[in-house]
């Protein structure tokens, strides 16, 4: 593990690493194995639900699973980042998405009552995506739909 700092844990990805804890290899990236399942629950907290849920997927899909244990660990890596560099591309998108739709004439009002909702304490520098945050949860909990 890192000595730079400890990770939070999501109970749903395992450790979560703070952005400033760049690793200068990319041989640090790996984990260690754990040896076995009760130093992998010490390890990573489990969602007991996902787990008999992904347990299930498993026994039904065995070929895929002898496909991923036969992948060398770089490509798993390479195979789990790009998984996440498209979910925050996803979200990088969706985000521009709902600032251009803030951003129009007919939707100046709501943008000036979702302005008014945001503490004055708020950095500049994160109006802007707090802004954002606040359309995406309007949108969210009306239903509608933007395109």
């Amino acid at each position: 593990m890192n000595t730079l700092s400890e990770p939070s844990t999501s109970t749903v990805t395992g450790p979560i690493w703070p952005k400033r804890c760049a690793l200068k290899k990319a041989s640090h990236m790996a984990i260690a194995s754990p040896k076995n399942k009760e130093e992998l629950v010490r390890q990573f907290k489990f969602n007991p639900e996902v787990d008999t849920r992904l347990e299930a997927f498993m026994k039904a899909e065995p070929g895929l699973v002898q496909f991923v244990k036969e992948l060398p660990r770089e490509q798993l890596e390479r195979k789990f980042l790009l998984r996440k560099m498209r979910d925050q591309q996803q979200k990088h998108g969706y985000d521009a998405k709902v600032k251009a739709w803030l951003e129009k004439p007919e939707q100046a009002e709501l943008a000036e009552s979702l302005k008014a909702t945001l503490s004055p304490h708020t950095k500049p520098e994160q109006q802007a995506q707090a802004l954002v945050n606040q359309a995406k949860n309007y949108i969210r909990n009306t239903g509608l739909k933007i395109g």
